[in-house]
């Protein structure tokens, strides 16, 4: 213990944790010293120092390539984290001695993407803020993992998930409930007296298994005995889905604020029939042991502050 404090201490170089972090990702000495620009011996000279002062094993040759050890995978997660603030820290630094932009990174749920950010970018654009915003669209897994690395400032995503931890901070924004959509024309947008076993009849564009409203959709439908026939797609692409609906007479379901943006640029009909208590709950979350700065901050305020201009809570 008292040896690994002093040389994390003492010793530890940022080219120790670049050499980590680019020998988890290519798992091969030769592709590692290629990327970094020195020789194999130097790799493998700094890894053994590196472990020597330690004490501890951190990869594994074997014929798969370079593998982390437990003490490895360790080490790499925090390395990541303390790289990536080191270039945020150089980026702020950077705008600010040549007087440009705030830059905020904004994880986006598909379901979100639609709604709340170009509002947000047309709220900035405005006031004239200067603000560097960067956006990116995943599922709640990827943009999490996003977060604990320090790729992202903060994520705009479903809170009914499974359970964040204590790691993460959360805020409530709004209720964005389900409903079902079709292409124009489709056969039942005008029919008389739509109820839920009409659905029966036509294939269907759902969310993948492991998407957190896939199941609540199928046993509503169920309970509702719509027969879900092996014809169905499943994606969590809102493009996607968009696509299939048109090229077919398939039913989505989408979040009310997609569907409401998609009916008004004439691709799709909302079907009135109404999924009681099927929504996601959207809300910001952010990894707690991560410093946002001031200006940052303010730019979160001003995210949370668009959801109530634009009606969205």
């Amino acid at each position: 213990m008292a040896k690994i404090d002093q040389y994390l201490r003492s010793n530890l170089k940022l080219r120790h944790l670049q050499l980590l972090v680019t020998l988890d990702e290519m798992r091969h000495i030769g592709k590692a010293a290629n990327y970094l620009n020195v020789t194999q011996p130097a790799i493998s000279k700094t890894l053994a120092d590196f472990e020597e002062g330690l004490n501890v094993r951190l990869f594994d040759r074997t014929t798969r390539g370079m593998l982390p050890t437990e003490a490895g995978v360790c080490l790499v997660k925090y390395a990541k984290k303390i790289l990536n603030e080191i270039a945020s820290a150089r980026d702020e630094l950077v705008a600010i001695s040549e007087g440009r932009a705030t830059r905020i990174a904004i994880g986006l749920l598909p379901a979100v993407s639609l709604s709340i950010l170009p509002n947000f970018v047309a709220r900035v654009e405005n006031e004239m803020i200067s603000t560097s915003i960067s956006a990116r669209e995943g599922s709640s897994d990827v943009l999490l993992s996003l977060l604990r690395t320090g790729e992202l400032d903060v994520m705009i995503g479903n809170l009914t998930a499974k359970p964040l931890g204590i790691e993460f901070r959360t805020r409530h924004l709004y209720k964005d409930p389900i409903v079902v959509v079709v292409k124009k024309g489709h056969p039942l947008v005008n029919k008389p007296e739509l109820t839920w076993t009409d659905l029966s009849e036509f294939p269907m564009v759902l969310p993948p298994e492991f998407a957190t409203t896939r199941n609540v959709i199928e046993e509503f439908l169920l309970f509702n005995q719509v027969n879900l026939s092996r014809r169905y797609v499943e994606s969590l692409s809102t493009l996607t889905n968009i696509g299939v609906l048109q090229e077919t007479e398939s039913i989505g379901f989408l979040s009310s604020q997609v569907a409401e943006y998609f009916k008004k640029v004439n691709l799709v009909d909302i079907l009135p029939l109404t999924m009681k208590n099927i929504y996601i709950d959207i809300g910001l979350v952010w990894y707690a042991e991560r410093n946002l700065t001031p200006s940052q901050l303010n730019i979160i305020s001003m995210l949370e502050e668009t959801v109530y201009l634009n009606n969205l809570k």
